[in-house]
C-alpha cells in the first residue's frame, strides 16, 4: 500500500473530526522533522556543499533538480490560491523561485540549453519521483502543499542568505572586496527582492500556518507530509553526489578554477558554525535550524 493511499484513508476519515482552535503548525512540523535531520546529516553532498567542496558543475545539477520541484510545487499552488484554507500560505509575487532559477541556469548554462535542462525528458528518477509525490499529494488534499511550502520557503529565506555567501566564495570564488561581490549572478534563487524584511515576513508566515483551520488528523497528515518531504530530498542528494562520482554531470560554462578558497575562514568563525547544517527540504532550513538549535 503507497504512501498516498494511506493518506487519503487518514483524510477520508477525518471529515468528522472538529477544527482546531490553535493548531500550532509550524512548531508541529518543526518538531516532527527532527528525527528526518538529524538522518540527513550523513549526506555527502550536503556536507560537500557547506564545506564549500562542491564544484560548479555539482551546484549546476542541483538547480536543475529545484528548477522541477519549485516549478511544479509553485503550479499545483497557483491552482489551489483560491482554496479557503490554503490561500493564506501562498505569497506567489514575494516567494515564488521559478524564474529566479530559470536566471541561474542560464548564468551556468547558457540560454541556448534551457530548452534542454528544462524538459521534463531531463529529470533525474529521483527528481521525478519528488514530483509524483506532490501531484499525489495535491490530489489526496491540496493542504499537503503546506508542508512542502514550509520546508522549502521557510528554509530559502532562513539560511539563504549565509548560503548564497558560501557559495559566492567557494563556488564562485568571490571575495568581500571584489566589485561583483554584490551581484546577484548565479543566485538569483537566494534574492527575495520583494519581501522588505525577511525577519517580519517569516514572523507572518509562521502566524498564518499557526492559524490554519485545520483538524486533527489532517494536521498529522501534514507533519508527516513534511517528514516525507525531507526523505525526497535526501534521496536528490545523494542521487547529485552519485551523478558526480560517476562523472556524469552536465558541464557547466564556468571552469572551476585549480585553487579553492580555503574554508578555515568560515570555519574560524563561531556564527557560521553553528548555522551550517545540512540540506534536505532545504539547504537553508536545516542550516538555519541547526542554528537555532545550537544558539
Amino acid at each position: 500500500m503507497s504512501h498516498y493511499t494511506l493518506v487519503s484513508k487518514k483524510s477520508m476519515a477525518a471529515q468528522d473530526d472538529p477544527i482546531l482552535e490553535n493548531p500550532e503548525l509550524a512548531s508541529a512540523m518543526r518538531e516532527g522533522t527532527k528525527v528526518v535531520h538529524r538522518a540527513a546529516e550523513s549526506s555527502v553532498f550536503t556536507k560537500k556543499f557547506l564545506k564549500g567542496d562542491i564544484t560548479k558543475d555539482e551546484y549546476g545539477q542541483y538547480i536543475s533538480s529545484l528548477y522541477f520541484i519549485y516549478s511544479t510545487m509553485e503550479r499545483l499552488l497557483r491552482s489551489h490560491k483560491n482554496h479557503p484554507v490554503l490561500q493564506n500560505i501562498c505569497f506567489p509575487t514575494e516567494l515564488e523561485r521559478e524564474q529566479a532559477l530559470l536566471n541561474d541556469l542560464e548564468f551556468y548554462y547558457g540560454k541556448e540549453r534551457l530548452p534542454e535542462l528544462t524538459s521534463p525528458l531531463s529529470m533525474t528518477p529521483a527528481v521525478k519521483a519528488y514530483v509524483q509525490s506532490l501531484e499525489a499529494a495535491c490530489s489526496v488534499d491540496p493542504l499537503l502543499l503546506v508542508a512542502h511550502s514550509y520546508s522549502r520557503y521557510l528554509g530559502d529565506l532562513s539560511g539563504g542568505q549565509i548560503l548564497a555567501r558560501r557559495l559566492k566564495k567557494h563556488v564562485l570564488n568571490l571575495e568581500k572586496d571584489d566589485a561583483s561581490w554584490d551581484s546577484e549572478d548565479g543566485l538569483h534563487f537566494y534574492q527575495f527582492n520583494n519581501i522588505g524584511n525577511h525577519n517580519q515576513f517569516k514572523t507572518l508566515y509562521r502566524e498564518r500556518l499557526d492559524t490554519l483551520q485545520v483538524n486533527s488528523r489532517t494536521k498529522a497528515m501534514i507533519v508527516a507530509e513534511a517528514i516525507r518531504s525531507f526523505e525526497l530530498n535526501i534521496a536528490v542528494f545523494d542521487e547529485i553526489q552519485a551523478i558526480s562520482d560517476a562523472k556524469q554531470l552536465k558541464p557547466t560554462m564556468i571552469t572551476d578554477d585549480v585553487t579553492k578558497p580555503t574554508v578555515s575562514t568560515w570555519l574560524a568563525n563561531p556564527l557560521y558554525v553553528a548555522s551550517a547544517g545540512i540540506a534536505v527540504a532545504s539547504v537553508g532550513l536545516i542550516a538555519y535550524q541547526r542554528y537555532v538549535r545550537n544558539a
